[in-house]
């Protein structure tokens, strides 16, 4: 086989599995699931009194809870990969309306209220998620889904300042 041949056939070898490894999405698992939701905080928590709040702590606040709600997506596993990267993204919305209006609740809650404009679908996403942190965590992300007394933790709302006890969408 002659040199040329050869290199050409490595080259479209490397290609390929460059080309195969770029495509493949890497995926959670449940473990990861599952340790991760325990970390991610409650956007009750985050943002309690947000229009009082020091600006600086106010930040960092949300600043570590967007950290924990992507390290939540990336660590999902592929059957509810896509459906947390939907609450993902409400759950951002949610942060940006607090972190450009920090002092303003209004216009915090009317930049929200555009915001979930883009996302009607989240509330099959939110309780798709929310069911599968009950059955393989243990965890109760929202519960108007189940009569369960399973222990209540990372719990998200979307109003603004946030009142309730569910997931965005619900």
């Amino acid at each position: 086989m002659p040199l040329r041949y050869r290199a050409g056939l490595a080259a479209v070898g490397a290609l390929s599995l460059l080309i195969s490894a770029g495509c493949t999405q890497s995926s959670g698992s449940t473990k990861a699931f599952c340790d991760q939701v325990a970390q991610v905080p409650s956007l009750e928590t985050v943002l309690a009194r947000f229009s009082e709040a020091d600006p600086g702590e106010l930040r960092t606040r949300i600043d570590k809870a967007r950290s924990a709600y992507h390290a939540l997506e990336d660590a999902a596993p592929s059957e509810i990969h896509d459906e947390t990267a939907d609450v993902v993204a409400m759950v951002d919305d949610i942060l940006d309306a607090v972190a450009d209006n920090p002092d303003d609740p209004v216009k915090a809650a009317d930049q929200l209220r555009k915001a979930m404009a883009d996302h009607k679908g989240v509330a099959g996403s939110r309780t798709k998620v929310a069911s599968y942190a009950e059955r393989n965590c243990k965890v109760q992300l929202d519960p108007t889904l189940t009569g369960s007394t399973t222990s209540t933790t990372a719990v998200t709302s979307t109003t603004v300042p946030a009142t309730t006890t569910t997931l965005p969408g619900g």
